[in-house]
């Protein structure tokens, strides 16, 4: 019974592995917003004035 439960979520865990991957190393691309208090920043399109 050891044996099973123990294949079951190594199952599991090598399932569910390469989302949990992909999710950490995305780069925060997931949204665009662009800090404008930074310097930096200023040129940017989202931060000038209109």
């Amino acid at each position: 019974m050891k044996l099973f439960i123990s294949a079951l979520v190594s199952a599991f865990v090598l399932a569910t592995a390469p989302a949990a991957f992909a999710a950490a190393h995305a780069g925060g691309k997931m949204d665009e917003k662009v800090d404008c208090s930074k310097k930096e920043n200023a040129d940017k399109d989202a931060c000038k004035k209109k």
